[in-house]
């Protein structure tokens, strides 16, 4: 999963920074951090991502991204 990717998954559920930092259990700094491509996203927060949005959705956003 790379930084365009973590952030069009956000964005298309609505959700500011914060919101997402606070269902992941990580900081503000850290998700814009990742949306900036300055900090890998962890395995450990990418299954929480999966967790909370599915992986049908994620995939669906990676291909409509072209990312397949």
């Amino acid at each position: 999963m790379n930084s365009k990717l973590f952030k069009f998954i956000r964005q298309s559920k609505g959700l500011s920074q914060t919101e997402l930092a606070s269902i992941l259990g990580v900081s503000t700094p850290l998700i814009s951090m990742i949306e900036k491509n300055k900090k890998n996203i962890s395995d450990s927060n990418k299954k929480k991502l999966r967790e909370a949005f599915g992986d049908e959705y994620i995939s669906g956003c990676r291909a409509f991204l072209g990312q397949n």
